[in-house]
């Protein structure tokens, strides 16, 4: 059925192959949740090659490849890092309940990523450790991953969502300083030696080489010529992140959570009609999706039932 798919995505499969895979997307629940795996592992195949400008392994052979026979190398310059999930150009993207396989190769084996924007693009980086990156135009994301920590290096702007991982600190290093993060969402933005900080979410201690300060949430701080300022409030952080577009990020969010971030981000109200799915949770990543996509993909997930009525949507059980 792989390679149905892969040719139904590409467009070459015939009406016989389409009603096959039809017939077969309908016959369970399983079949569809691995049909929508197969397309976003597709998808993410071809983006990250036209994301990073180099070329991917084909789509059938990824799918073809047992788990552990996955790439060790893109190519002279970039080479297939397992922290990295993948890196969506420009315009939109969608991740949902999806990761690449972990690999058991040492760190020192996973070596280096960089990932750039250019001046009129955005990039969306979801890494393995369940944290996703939004990557301003005209930036820069070096991505590297040990036993021990999560580091980053940017240059430029980004918005973070750090998974929470108490082992494992997430650090970005910038030529004005350092954050460090155990699970949070913040802009950090850097300019020569300069870098402005806010914090929407959890606790970033922010460091240079003259001292560190810890910045919390609807705070912002910063460096200013190697020296790091006092944080101060700001109002309505969680709207700072604006630039980003719609831009959704659920890490084991509960769906009732995940439902008020879609109210406040379209303006749709939803309604759950069963506690049982509010209790149920969801781990998706949205970029400039439209809210029905959003709802589809989160209803879907959590096996729910979406319908609209009297200008709002009801989550209910199937």
């Amino acid at each position: 059925m792989d390679e149905i798919i892969d040719r139904e995505q590409r467009g070459e499969a015939s009406p016989a192959e389409l009603q096959l895979l039809t017939e077969w997307r309908r016959a369970s629940i399983a079949n569809e949740s691995e049909y929508r795996r197969l397309v976003r592992l597709l998808d993410m195949t071809r983006t990250l090659g036209s994301s990073l400008r180099t070329e991917p392994p084909s789509a059938a052979a990824v799918l073809g490849r047992r788990r552990d026979d996955m790439p060790t190398a893109m190519g002279s310059r970039i080479r297939w890092l397992p922290w990295l999930i993948a890196a969506g150009a420009a315009a939109a993207g969608l991740i949902a309940g999806f990761t690449l396989p972990r690999s058991s190769a040492p760190a020192s084996a996973w070596g280096v990523v960089d990932v750039a924007t250019g001046a009129a693009e955005m990039t969306t980086v979801q890494l393995g450790d369940g944290s996703v990156v939004r990557l301003a135009p005209a930036s820069r994301l070096r991505v590297t991953a040990s036993d021990s920590a999560r580091e980053v290096t940017l240059d430029g702007r980004a918005f973070f969502v750090v998974a929470k991982m108490p082992a494992r600190p997430f650090v970005v290093h910038t030529t004005a300083g350092n954050a460090r993060v155990l699970g949070t969402r913040f802009e950090l933005s850097t300019h020569d030696r300069d870098l402005n900080l806010v914090v929407v979410e959890g606790r970033v201690a922010l460091s240079s080489g003259t001292g560190s300060v810890e910045v919390g949430a609807g705070e912002r701080s910063g460096v200013r010529d190697r020296q790091t300022l006092a944080p101060t409030p700001v109002a309505n952080a969680d709207r700072m992140e604006q630039w980003v577009g719609k831009f959704l990020v659920f890490q084991s969010t509960l769906v009732r959570d995940a439902a008020r971030e879609v109210e406040r981000m379209y303006g749709v109200r939803v309604v759950i009609a069963d506690s049982i799915i509010g209790r149920r949770t969801v781990t998706a990543t949205f970029t400039d999706q439209a809210a029905t996509q959003v709802l589809d993909v989160i209803c879907s997930v959590v096996n729910a039932q979406c319908e609209s009525k009297l200008g709002e949507v009801v989550m209910s059980r199937r």
